[in-house]
């Protein structure tokens, strides 16, 4: 991809890099506070959409690039292979580095995030489980390591400083430790995925599917 991109590429990058923390969880607590209503929250389940439906408008219609800039094709069974043996690599193997760095950083903040989920309906929990799948792996995996790719010359600096603010994007939700030794590592493992494999819909697998399962299974 050329490294001209166009102007609003930048703030696009900007938005899907900082805006989630900031729109979707750090203002609606400084406004609401943590415990909000459920229609709330699907009203900022549908804007976390929304905002998920502006990238692909400015991928197809301001950049005037394919879908394929940002990994997203059609899906084939390889695809879905794919998918399913990566949810089933950061299912078994993946605890064998988070557990560890529990330890070290601790689970402060977690308990709050934690009862969040709780208060949810299963239906909402599902839900939610989809949309972080498909949404965050769409806007920290396509399109900012493609976007920051093409600024920095290097697909692999595009991934570092993505998976590095994805971290940092579940801090307020997860608390510091949480999302340094747990979220850190997932996206890490998810950008190295997304760089060998180029099928965002495999990432959207994995992380959607591994999300429900956690909602269904492990959320008490």
């Amino acid at each position: 991809m050329n490294r001209e991109l166009p102007k609003l590429t930048g703030l696009t990058l900007l938005t899907v890099l900082i805006g989630p923390p900031l729109l979707f969880v750090m203002l609606p607590q400084w406004l609401f506070g943590r415990h909000r209503p459920l229609a709330l929250e699907v009203v900022l389940l549908i804007l976390f959409w929304a905002l998920w439906a502006f990238v692909v408008w400015i991928v197809v219609r301001h950049e005037r690039l394919p879908l394929e800039s940002i990994g997203l094709r059609r899906p084939d069974w390889s695809s879905l292979v794919a998918g399913v043996l990566l949810w089933l690599g950061l299912r078994f193997l993946l605890p064998l580095i988070t557990e560890p760095l529990l330890s070290a950083f601790g689970t402060e903040g977690f308990d709050a995030g934690l009862n969040e989920v709780v208060r949810m309906p299963v239906w909402f929990r599902v839900i939610a489980g989809l949309t972080a799948g498909i949404v965050e792996e769409t806007l920290y995996r396509g399109y900012a390591i493609e976007r920051l790719g093409a600024i920095t010359g290097s697909r692999w600096v595009g991934g570092a400083i993505s998976s590095i603010l994805f971290g940092v994007a579940h801090i307020p939700t997860w608390g510091v430790g949480f999302a340094l030794a747990v979220d850190l590592p997932f996206g890490i493992v998810m950008t190295v995925f997304y760089l060998w494999k180029r099928d965002l819909v495999s990432n959207m697998i994995a992380h959607g599917g591994g999300a429900v399962v956690v909602m269904l299974t492990e959320v008490p």
